[in-house]
């Protein structure tokens, strides 16, 4: 279902707007101030248009549909500023030069209707629906049955061993996994019940998750090679920071996965679109310009939306699906927040920009590629010093990891 963000703090307004919504088959979510819809951009995933009230207090239309621009150019053009204001003078500049539409208040609805027809990624072969309908793959049949048993309170250590042991592919995975220094455990884990005694139900589902990943190319080649090892490298980066920062193990765990699963919409990317998908990765190398900043001139979308509803789609946790939607959206995050997905945020962000930095998942070294490190090493309060010997730590690491997880 689309999904729609009402701005204003008049509750008559948006609620009524709300219900307009709802008949017309919308999902609409409500903020009453311009912060509280800054948190809502950040923390709920993607809207197919925005209804912005444009004297809020403080921050008004003009600063939110700003902000916006920032950080996502495709949403700003589905931004619609709601007023009674009277066009002229500098509101009408400020509106001309921003390029945004307007809806004069008090509104009807058939200019509301009428928006949402015309808006980019609304109407009937919209970007949005070649979005909603990319091949989207299933859960793979092991990792689903793995998911049904976690969540049942009955399941017994037994009988998800025997699922998981069902598959040979996945078994070895995530044994190597568990055994990896993605996890750093103490002791060797030898079988799955051992894994499964070790790691507990809820690591166990998620690794079987996201090494199901694996199984979700369609083909092969090169282009994918690098694709697997570039989350294979940004899982173990981030681990890795996570243990520099001394940070919570349970956080840890998360960051771990998110790292292996953040790219994921890249592969389908791939899978349904190979050709339009190798034009954007000779682009990226040639231009040394970051997938996320060209991928919607060529798709029309974003990997990290695809991997947040494929995330959402096999059942991950909310927190996950949001720090892959937002790993590349990090700088307008909540970054004073001493946990949660803005922190996970920097790390997957700044494990991403150092295995650009020393090309795992590129054809050579890519520093010039500009992903917000040094931006990302003064938030976390990384020094040169520490985060040299880091990258020292992690070329090592990486090889000898790669080796073993890669040929499973």
């Amino acid at each position: 279902m689309a999904r729609i963000l009402i701005i204003d703090d008049d509750p008559e307004i948006a609620e009524i707007l709300d219900l307009y919504a709802d008949f017309l088959g919308y999902e609409a979510d409500t903020a009453s101030s311009g912060e509280e819809a800054i948190q809502k951009l950040a923390g709920n995933g993607f809207y197919n248009a925005i209804f912005c009230d444009l004297t809020l207090q403080g921050l008004n239309g003009f600063k939110i549909f700003d902000r916006i621009s920032e950080s996502d150019k495709e949403l700003s053009g589905r931004f619609v500023l709601l007023t009674g204001a009277t066009l002229d003078g500098e509101i009408e500049r400020q509106v001309t030069a921003r390029k945004i539409k307007v809806i004069q208040k008090p509104f009807n609805f058939d200019d509301i209707k009428a928006s949402l027809e015309s808006l980019e990624g609304m109407g009937g072969d919209s970007k949005d629906i070649l979005l909603r309908s990319a091949s989207l793959p299933a859960v793979p049949v092991v990792a689903a049955r793995i998911l049904e048993m976690v969540g049942n309170e009955n399941t017994s250590l037994e009988d998800l061993k025997k699922t998981i042991m069902s598959d040979n592919s996945l078994t070895s995975r995530m044994l190597q996994m568990a055994n990896s220094v993605f996890f750093r455990l103490r002791q060797k884990v030898d079988t799955v019940s051992d894994a499964i005694n070790v790691l507990g139900f809820n690591t166990i589902r998620t690794i079987a998750l996201a090494v199901s990943t694996r199984n979700i190319y369609k083909n092969f080649g090169l282009i994918e090679q690098k694709l697997w090892e570039h989350s294979l490298g940004v899982s173990l980066a981030a681990g890795m920071l996570m243990d520099e920062l001394r940070l919570p193990k349970s956080e840890r765990e998360e960051a771990v996965i998110a790292g292996l699963m953040h790219d994921v919409g890249k592969i389908i990317m791939d899978n349904g679109h190979p050709d339009k998908f190798l034009n954007l990765v000779q682009t990226v190398h040639e231009e040394k310009i970051p997938y996320h900043v060209i991928e919607k001139d060529i798709f029309g979308f974003s990997h990290a939306q695809l991997g947040s509803m494929l995330a959402e789609k096999w059942g991950f946790s909310e927190s996950l699906s949001s720090i892959i939607f937002h790993h590349h959206g990090w700088k307008h995050l909540d970054k004073t927040a001493e946990g949660g997905t803005g922190r996970l945020c920097l790390v997957i962000a700044l494990a991403d920009a150092l295995c650009a930095r020393v090309g795992i998942g590129y054809k050579e070294p890519m520093p010039d590629l500009d992903l917000g490190e040094e931006e990302l090493k003064a938030l976390l309060k990384i020094g040169s010093e520490q985060y040299d010997g880091l990258i020292t730590s992690f070329k090592e690491a990486y090889l000898r990891e790669k080796v073993s997880f890669y040929l499973a």
